[in-house]
């Protein structure tokens, strides 16, 4: 994905649209919360001195009558927040009341350019819109712009009438399903829609949509946000090579669990259950479009999904069966000769039936010269990736041994974090598969001394610290890799080009085929989120002793993915659609044979899930959808809420009636969660009767389990004390080892590698504090130490984002910081120093004066200068040479005539000699006693 093209745009929220009075009262609601706060804060100090024994009587009764005083103000304060809230809410519902009334004309909101600022500038990705809208790279639009809800009836106004700014009009435009989520909507210039409208909507207008019966608002706002989503433009896709045909579903058979939303019974049935394998998936050739295809997630207008590389030409040839397909309006096509290269599913169209036909949107797609995006396109190596609480918290039966097996790859990444060169390197992200390194990256790989700096090594320790977090919260490694979950294309096209009904395809009932662990029989498949026990293991046909059906299957399962058979009611185990869904697929033993025995007697589970229904799009039919969201879909309390079953103490000492009603708990609130995430869609919720609201209680009425202090940063008074639960265990498994970066070998840095002139002058004065002195000491300096001040904090909050940020490669940091990084220069730029000079007096500061912990904001200003200084001055001062042991090219000084091997190594060697001396000494003593 381009992410190394951001537009920069305006983050507000409808506290950015008051009108003067509203701003009053805001502030002064503001003003007298934090009055009461301070009165809170007092009060508090007065009660823990009076619970405190020191006092005499007087005293105590001095206290009683002050903190009567501050609770009266407290309540008085209390009284004033309500009444000016109330008035503040009055005020907001009765202005959008009289807009209504008077069709917008009573006001238009007004975003207040005075209360922007660049803390309202935000970042985003490069997508179909900002390409529509021809918006420079790296640069700032006011094209469009993210608004925060915070006040209902501000949102309503906007939505409904439009909002001005710098004197033009602005409309509501979408909102995604994240930003849903977070309350955000999306608005547009007007006269910027207007001129590409007929692009997004792909020749569509809300009119034709609401003549043609008008659709579901809140699907309506996801599809159209679609064309807002980060994706690199499909050059080479050709519209005229693909067709859209009906999806491949047959009934399976099966064993479920049936969860009733009426009376909330849960019953065992075995019947057909109807699996729509190619919801979501399409099939592209393999060399479509003149170049080699791999797997990846596309975005035509109004059309989204995965599409998977199979070649269907090779499957009709070898079958000599006939190309001729009907598309979904049907009308033939023949494959061959039309030249189709990308099969799309009717489940992928999502606005097929405003269209008359197949060739109507084709050519409205090139009338109105609309793009295709694409993203998330499978990686070409694909990294091993981590476990999760959800994951391992079903596995209620593991024993200590078990999960000690389990955790080892993590305990033992944690024991050898220093314990070589390449482990430290691997854990700052220098390794093969960051194609994208920092300049810090860099720099470490062809100068290691650097490590031996004191931000280095506390970097380390900060990155052992949240592997330590991560590693307790459940988050280990294991051998086991995310990839893209595929329908067995092969039956797929059975069905389409031979007709079969219910083709036998290539993978039975229980089997997948995943090329990625060929050296396993059988692995474990997991999609989050993982709510209800749903370890799918699976006999893995890519297996290598399966050779003659591995390679018979490989001429067709082509890629990394891994495939699912279509008589396998996997996809309801895992609750999965195939529009891009990833599995993690584990290969570990223990963990495939605890799955097993966890798993006995359970079975999918299976709802009555509702229909969304479509409604005229309109102003008023786009808010009230909006708000249905924004106020039905929390969806995290039922993850907690199940997440505090499985870490009972019930499935510890529980029998086995308590944990079987405990589990059945776990199937009402997966049931209740998938309703939940549906409901601004179909506006429909089951109500949960009386009996089981009281046992659900039981369960529910507690604090998160402990190992959220880890998961989730809670804080000690808001999780359980801890128990045994799985999770909870790994605690006393998981070692704090201590960071010794002493056996590395390293050398003491020399700094002026690092500059152009290492010569540079400049002042720098300190009093006794060892505080710069600022009218002594260079301004440049002086400006860098103020700004490191500003945005230091800024930096390092951002790399907290992500606990593996300095694994990051070059093109994501720049993106979360890019903005810092263009103030910082622009700043430092005005003293009259060329980069160069900017660069070599902060290092010149930074390590050999100072000699800061902090550098952050250096290596992310100048890291680019300094590297090229230092590969510039390895050249001259250094040599390349071939370590005898490894091969590894490594530099040395030139007239270093002794080393032969690299740090590693040599530290390794250093090992060796050092048992063997204690072996002879021990030989001795024996021999002299």
């Amino acid at each position: 994905m381009s992410l190394d093209v951001q537009i920069q745009v305006y983050s507000v929220d409808t506290g950015n649209f008051y009108t003067a009075r509203e701003k009053k009262l805001h502030w002064l609601n503001h003003k007298l919360k934090i009055e009461r706060n301070e009165l809170q804060n007092k009060l508090s100090k007065i009660e823990k001195y009076l619970n405190s024994n020191d006092i005499n009587e007087i005293t105590r009764l001095e206290l009683n009558k002050k903190s009567d005083d501050i609770t009266k103000l407290i309540d008085l304060k209390k009284e004033k927040i309500k009444n000016t809230k109330n008035k503040l809410l009055s005020l907001l519902s009765n202005k959008v009341s009289e807009n209504i009334k008077t069709n917008g004309k009573h006001h238009t909101r007004t975003l207040n350019e005075n209360t922007l600022s660049d803390k309202n500038i935000i970042s985003v990705f490069e997508s179909n819109l900002t390409r529509y809208l021809k918006n420079t790279p790296n640069e700032f639009t006011d094209d469009f712009m993210v608004v925060q809800t915070y006040y209902f009836d501000i949102i309503k106004d906007i939505i409904y009438f439009g909002f001005e700014y710098k004197g033009e009009k602005y409309i509501y435009f979408t909102s995604s399903a994240g930003q849903i989520r977070q309350k955000k909507c999306v608005f547009i210039r007007e006269r910027a829609w207007k001129s590409i409208e007929k692009k997004v909507m792909c020749g569509l207008t809300l009119d034709i949509i609401n003549q043609k019966g008008g659709n579901n608002s809140n699907k309506h706002l996801a599809y159209t946000a679609l064309s807002n989503s980060a994706t690199d433009e499909w050059k080479n896709f050709d519209i005229d090579k693909c067709i859209v045909i009906d999806d491949f579903e047959t009934n399976v058979f099966g064993t479920y669990d049936f969860v009733n939303d009426i009376d909330y019974t849960i019953e065992r049935k075995q019947g057909e259950v109807p699996i729509p394998h190619t919801d979501g998936a399409g099939m592209i050739l393999p060399n479509a479009f003149g170049e080699k295809q791999r797997n990846k997630m596309f975005r035509p207008p109004w059309i989204k999904g995965l599409l998977g590389v199979f070649d269907f030409k090779m499957f009709i040839v070898e079958h000599n069966c006939s190309p001729i397909i009907k598309d979904i309006y049907g009308k033939e096509w023949n494959v061959l000769e039309d030249d189709i290269q990308v099969i799309i599913t009717k489940s992928q169209f999502k606005l097929w039936k405003f269209y008359d036909s197949w060739q109507d949107y084709k050519d409205k797609y090139k009338e109105n010269h609309c793009i295709t995006g694409y993203t998330n396109m499978e990686e070409d190596k694909i990294k091993n990736s981590k476990i999760n609480y959800q994951m391992l918290q079903t596995l209620t039966d593991v024993s200590d041994t078990e999960l000690l097996q389990i955790a080892n790859k993590s305990i033992t990444k944690l024991n050898n974090l220093c314990s070589s060169l390449k482990n430290v390197e691997n854990l700052l992200g220098i390794d093969i598969s960051n194609k994208f390194k920092t300049p810090l990256q860099k720099s470490i790989e062809l100068y290691p001394d650097l490590i031996n700096d004191e931000y280095l090594k506390m970097k380390i320790r900060q990155t052992k610290d949240c592997l330590l977090k991560r590693y307790r919260s459940g988050k280990l490694e294991v051998n086991g890799k995310y990839t893209f979950v595929l329908p067995d294309f092969y039956a797929a096209c059975e069905h389409w080009f031979l007709g079969i009904d219910k083709p036998k395809g290539l993978l039975e009932n229980g089997e997948v085929f995943c090329w990625l662990f060929r050296n396993s029989s059988e692995l474990d498949c997991l999609r989050s989120p993982h709510l209800y026990k749903e370890h799918a293991v699976r006999k893995n046909m890519a297996y290598i002793d399966n050779y003659d059906v591995q390679k018979d299957m490989r001429k067709w399962f082509v890629t990394n993915a891994i495939y699912t058979s279509s008589h396998d009611l996997i996809t309801k185990i895992l609750m999965l659609d195939v529009d891009g869904d990833k599995l993690l697929v584990i290969s570990d033993k223990t963990i495939i044979d605890i799955a097993k025995r966890n798993m006995k007697n359970i079975v999918p589970l299976y709802y009555d899930m509702k229909k969304a229904h479509a409604t005229i799009l309109n102003n008023e039919t786009i808010y009230n959808g909006l708000i249905s969201a924004f106020t039905g879909s929390n969806i995290g309390q039922y993850s907690n809420n199940i997440t505090k079953i499985w870490n009972s103490d019930i499935f510890i000492n529980g029998n086995e009636e308590q944990k079987q009603e405990a589990i059945d708990m776990v199937k009402i609130l997966c049931m209740e969660n998938n309703y939940v995430i549906d409901r601004a869609k179909t506006l429909y919720m089951p109500t949960r009767p009386k009996r089981i609201a009281e046992i659900l209680k039981e369960y529910t009425n507690k604090k998160l389990p402990h190992f959220f202090i880890y998961a989730k940063d809670s804080l000690g008074k808001q999780v359980e004390p801890k128990n045994k639960s799985i999770v909870n265990r790994l605690f006393d498994i998981i070692p704090n080892p201590r960071i010794n970066c002493r056996k590395l070998g390293l050398e003491d840095i020399d700094y002026t590698y690092l500059m152009k002139n290492p010569d540079i002058k400049f002042d720098a004065y300190f009093d006794e504090n060892n505080k710069i002195i600022s009218d002594k000491t260079e301004p440049l300096l002086v400006k860098y130490i103020e700004l490191n001040k500003n945005y230091h904090y800024k930096i390092d909050s951002n790399r907290k984002v992500s606990t593996e940020f300095l694994r990051k490669s070059q093109i994501k940091q720049e993106l979360l910081i890019k903005s810092i990084i263009d103030k910082v220069k622009f700043e430092l730029s005005k003293f009259g120093y060329d980069e160069d000079d900017v660069s070599d007096i902060l290092v010149k500061y930074l390590y050999g004066i100072k000699k800061s912990k902090h550098k952050d904001l250096l290596w992310a200003c100048y890291g680019e200068n300094i590297y090229n200084n230092l590969s510039k001055n390895f050249k001259l001062h250094f040599k390349l040479v071939s370590c005898i042991e490894c091969d590894k090219l490594f530099y040395i000084p030139y007239n270093n005539k002794n080393t032969c091997r690299c740090v590693e190594c040599q530290s390794k060697l250093e090992k060796i000699n050092r048992k063997f001396i204690v072996k002879r000494q021990k030989q001795n003593n024996k021999g002299n006693t």
